[in-house]
């Protein structure tokens, strides 16, 4: 697949886990299940400088210094808009290469949004990135993000998607109009769309998709999902993974197990029937309605942001 002139894998994964407190983790297991996946297939992979304060660039730096073929993305903090060159800079000497550098959240309201879109086309100007994007923009947003590009064309949008949250299918539909992918988080609703108990992370306590899981409908998708896996003979989150290709969508999961990182890689090859797709779409139509990202965010001032996002040690 293309994200602008990228070549990357259909599947990436996701770094959070080798940053964040909010996740309980052996380092050693996360780190084989990461070469697993790297060596295996998968070519893309995803972190932000607000994961651990750094600390998972650099888990990421060490992983793909010596993987030359890995396409290597980050994210500037929100209320670091401002300053994303700085920002790159310290991320490129963490991880000693950027291809795609996205805004990791809209900023906040008072800030002209051109302005900060422009700020990422100066890193991309210092030849700190080959390609920028965004990170939870809605589709309406986007549309105003499109028009701000002097120079570098916005290639792709990150955001939350997976059966038990599907708020993004219109971005979906103006990406392929627009000319830019949309990459999903949380593909498997940190577990919750493909197991019937996921396990008590502090990540994982407030997901709104993990609460839709345990109502009838979430209930429901769950149960679909696992027969429709059991029926194809493979894992239910390559199942998942494999209707996000379907989509249209990159999904970019976390692995903290050798395990998890086997189901990416079976994923790669899994392509479903129409009638499957069809099926996983039906039983999830309640969760089309919802946010992408809070809106209230939007009425936060940077620099409480930044405090907050301390204090919660993303």
């Amino acid at each position: 697949m293309k994200i602008g002139n990228l070549d990357v894998s259909s599947i990436g994964v996701g770094a959070w886990q080798a940053g964040a407190a909010a996740w309980r983790v052996d380092l050693a297991e996360l780190r084989k299940a990461y070469e697993y996946v790297l060596d295996n297939g998968v070519n893309f992979i995803d972190t932000a400088e607000i994961y651990g304060m750094g600390k998972s660039e650099e888990f990421v730096g060490e992983l793909v210094r010596s993987r030359p073929h890995v396409v290597v993305a980050t994210k500037v903090a929100g209320f670091n808009w401002a300053k994303a060159v700085k920002s790159a800079e310290r991320s490129r000497s963490r991880l000693g290469r950027i291809d795609l550098l996205q805004l990791h959240w809209p900023p906040p309201a008072y800030v002209p949004l051109c302005k900060a879109i422009r700020e990422l086309e100066k890193a991309a100007k210092a030849g700190l990135t080959r390609e920028i994007g965004v990170s939870n923009f809605d589709a309406s947003l986007m549309e105003k993000a499109l028009t701000c590009t002097k120079s570098y064309p916005i290639v792709s949008d990150q955001v939350v998607y997976n059966p038990l949250q599907r708020a993004a299918e219109p971005l979906i539909e103006l990406g392929r109009r627009r000319g830019f992918v949309v990459i999903a988080w949380s593909p498997l609703a940190k577990g919750a769309a493909v197991k019937e108990q996921v396990g008590d992370d502090p990540a994982r306590r407030l997901d709104p998709a993990v609460k839709r899981a345990k109502t009838p409908q979430g209930r429901a998708v769950v149960k679909a999902v696992r027969e429709i896996a059991e029926r194809r003979g493979v894992s239910p989150a390559a199942m998942v993974l494999a209707w996000h290709k379907a989509k249209g969508v990159i999904p970019i999961p976390g692995v903290k197990t050798l395990a998890q990182a086997r189901e990416v890689v079976e994923a790669l090859g899994l392509e479903l029937s129409e009638e499957e797709v069809r099926r996983i779409d039906e039983v999830s139509q309640p969760f089309l309605e919802g946010d992408i990202w809070p809106g209230v965010m939007r009425a936060i001032p940077g620099f409480l942001q930044k405090l907050a996002f301390t204090i919660a040690r993303v």
